[in-house]
């Protein structure tokens, strides 16, 4: 494989990562739907300790650089917090 090609299979992946991160959002606003129903809050530090825990110990077993991980997961975090948040502001007003 060369060079393009390379670069061609980096380009699918992104492809595929820009899915699946709309694909979590998309889950996101169904879980602030569950939230809304059963009157809980849409910040669980909690839970969001747990899920970047998880991350790090993966990234931890894939040699991975777990700070950039962690960087990643507090972002995807903070953009599903964002959209619940927006999705509580429609339904407020």
């Amino acid at each position: 494989m060369g060079l393009q090609e390379h670069r061609s299979e980096i380009e699918r992946i992104d492809e595929e990562i820009i899915r699946l991160i709309n694909r979590r959002i998309g889950i996101s606003k169904k879980i602030f739907e569950s939230k809304r129903a059963e009157g809980k809050p849409i910040i669980d530090p909690e839970r969001e300790k747990k899920v970047l825990s998880k991350a790090m110990d993966l990234a931890t077993e894939l040699n991975l650089d777990t700070g950039a991980v962690k960087s990643i997961f507090e972002t995807l975090i903070a953009m599903s917090i964002s959209k619940q948040q927006e999705l509580q502001g429609k339904n407020q007003g």
